[in-house]
């Protein structure tokens, strides 16, 4: 009894095959819906992907643009008149010529 009632209930998937393999049209659309749903998938993560790129990219040059400003700041303090005539006196024990010391060289 068993053995016939099996034979009653069709197996889904090979009735699903059949179905497939009669209309070449519908497995073909099928085929090209997976197709298209695997490239939407793969151009998605690597969109992410150039973000993710993107927003680090963005990041270092705002840590560059920052280390510039300091840069910027240090050649300017460093570059101060005051100072480098404060470091040649006391440092270098360096002095301003007078007019004894100024020797005038003239060229033929």
């Amino acid at each position: 009894m068993k053995a016939k009632a099996n034979h009653r209930q069709p197996n889904l998937f090979l009735e699903i095959i059949k179905g497939l393999g009669a209309n070449k049209l519908t497995s073909a659309l099928l085929v090209l819906i997976f197709a298209s749903s695997l490239s939407v998938v793969q151009s998605t993560y690597l969109a992410r992907q150039e973000l993710i790129k993107q927003d680090q990219l963005l990041q270092e040059r705002d840590e560059l643009d920052l280390e510039w400003r300091y840069l910027l700041v240090e050649e300017e303090f460093y570059s101060q008149h005051v100072r480098i005539e404060e470091i040649a006196t006391m440092q270098l024990e360096m002095k301003r010529p007078t007019s004894q010391d100024e020797q005038v060289i003239i060229l033929p």
